[in-house]
């Protein structure tokens, strides 16, 4: 017999950097037994705070980017927050997935992934964004300043940074 695996139930079966709680309640296995958690929650508060004064009329209908996305916790907190449009960006085929899987348990269908490296992303005709995020990437890379320059060729609106 062949069973299908739900998508909660395949996010449960895998540890996550951040701490995801599913529609049903249940908190995401952790890779860090949970330690970092208040960072992460830390972190969203002052996107959310930024945003709030960037879009004070709100962000209905509003397109996102989140460079080098990992495992979506921005593109999550964006989705949230209420833009129409998420855009996840990442390198890694396995964080483009981790990604794509945590939107769908999270049933954020706004959310959608592309695996592309930064210095690549413009080529993709995805347009300019209202918003976005180049967060922890810069310390990862030879080029930063390109990354700087691909974020802001993106970005219509705001464009938060942020890095070690």
């Amino acid at each position: 017999m062949n069973q299908t695996v739900s998508i909660p139930d395949a996010a449960m079966a895998r540890q996550w950097f951040y701490p995801y709680r599913l529609p049903d309640g249940r908190t995401v296995p952790s890779t860090h037994a949970h330690k970092l958690d208040a960072i992460h929650h830390t972190r969203s508060a002052l996107l959310a705070r930024a945003l709030r004064r960037h879009f004070p009329q709100g962000v209905a209908g509003l397109r996102a980017l989140d460079l080098a996305c990992h495992q979506g916790w921005f593109s999550v907190q964006l989705a949230r927050y209420g833009f129409a449009e998420v855009v996840g960006v990442d390198a890694r085929p396995e964080h483009v997935a981790d990604t794509a899987l945590i939107a769908q348990a999270l049933e954020l269908p706004q959310i959608r992934t592309v695996q592309s490296d930064v210095h690549a992303v413009t080529g993709l005709g995805l347009g300019e964004f209202d918003v976005v995020l180049n967060f922890g990437l810069i310390y990862h890379l030879e080029n930063p300043v390109g990354a700087l320059r691909v974020t802001r060729a993106m970005c219509r609106g705001m464009a938060a940074v942020e890095t070690q």
